[in-house]
């Protein structure tokens, strides 16, 4: 027995005598009289052969989707399908940190902290790397965002794919590695110290000692002449008194004096308030002492004496003097008594 609606006219059939078949799409049901469509939700049109146009849904596509970010709704439902990229009920949030993609179901593959897009997984890299997933340091000469910097150092420095500061070649110093070591120092971040003699340079790199004329040596710790003879052939005789020299030049024979000597041949104290090497260090006694040419030692002005604690500088105020006076005072009181 075929079934029967209300009207009187079997499931798809409408209009007198019930002859005339419905043309409702999509689940939708007609009117028994006059063959209108009852769309389900989520369809439109004369026979609900249209799904809601997109941004609306549900019973006569009359609600509107409240999807963010491109996403679109179901028709029927309102449910959120979200682009890529995107994940949330409304698609309002980008994909977690690491993944992209739709339904951010895949992984970054940047490496070295690099961060994707959340859309296409395209690499953002961080400072001093570079490629499609951030494996490869900056090429040499760069750093920096990009590797859009350009290293500063010279000299050879290499400089910090990262942060550009320059590490120096041996023999340099400085932000940029623009300066040679100090004059006595060399090698790398001129740690060590030259080891040369006879007033020689040490080449800053490697330490290599530069000897002046007239001396020899891995330290020019050696003289082309004997002691006591200098010139082209060694045929002349050093002027210096040889008690007070340290050394006689084996070309110009130029004396180098010993500590407390001065003058060309090195017969000379050194001048009042001077002592040590070459008479160059300035005495520090106090009081109008002066001090021994050798060690700097102070030799008090009559009435003081050398601090117990310096052993360098004067103190006292007349002590000496003072001292006498009370001498001379007891000397009376015992030739009165007598």
């Amino acid at each position: 027995m075929a079934f029967v609606f209300a009207g009187g006219c079997q499931a798809d059939f409408w209009g007198p005598h019930c002859s005339n078949r419905c043309q409702c799409q999509n689940g939708a049901k007609c009117n028994p009289i006059t063959g209108a469509c009852v769309c389900t939700d989520g369809y439109q049109g004369w026979r609900c052969e249209e799904p809601c146009e997109a941004g609306l849904y549900g019973k006569g596509c009359q609600l509107e989707c409240v999807c963010q970010n491109a996403a679109t709704c179901h028709h029927r439902t309102g449910e959120c399908i979200c682009a890529p990229g995107y994940t949330g009920a409304i698609c309002g949030e980008r994909c977690p940190s690491g993944s992209h993609g739709p339904q951010c179901e895949q992984r970054c593959p940047c490496q070295n902290g690099g961060t994707c897009h959340h859309v296409t997984g395209e690499c953002s890299c961080p400072a001093g790397w570079m490629g499609s997933v951030c494996a490869q340091p900056c090429q040499f000469g760069t750093y920096g965002i990009d590797c859009s910097q350009e290293c500063p150092c010279r000299n050879g420095g290499l400089c910090d794919h990262i942060s550009g500061q320059c590490q120096c070649t041996s023999g340099y110093s400085g932000e940029r590695c623009q300066d040679e070591c100090p004059v006595g120092s060399y090698g790398p971040q001129c740690a060590y110290r030259c080891d040369c003699q006879n007033g020689a340079r040490c080449y800053h790199v490697n330490g290599a000692c530069l000897c002046d004329e007239g001396f020899k040596g891995p330290s020019c710790q050696d003289r082309f002449c004997p002691a006591g003879l200098y010139g082209l052939i060694c045929d002349k005789y050093c002027p210096c008194n040889t008690s007070n020299t340290l050394s006689c030049h084996p070309l110009s024979g130029e004396c180098t004096c010993a500590a407390g000597w001065a003058g060309l041949f090195c017969n000379e104290t050194c001048p009042s308030g001077y002592y040590g090497e070459g008479c160059k260090e300035p005495c520090v006694c106090a009081n109008g002492a002066d001090c021994e040419g050798i060690t700097g030692a102070c030799i008090c002005a009559p009435g003081y004496l050398v601090s117990k604690h310096t052993h360098t500088v004067c103190t006292g105020t007349h002590v000496c003097i003072q001292s006498q006076i009370n001498a001379l005072g007891r000397l009376r009181v015992k030739i009165s008594e007598s």
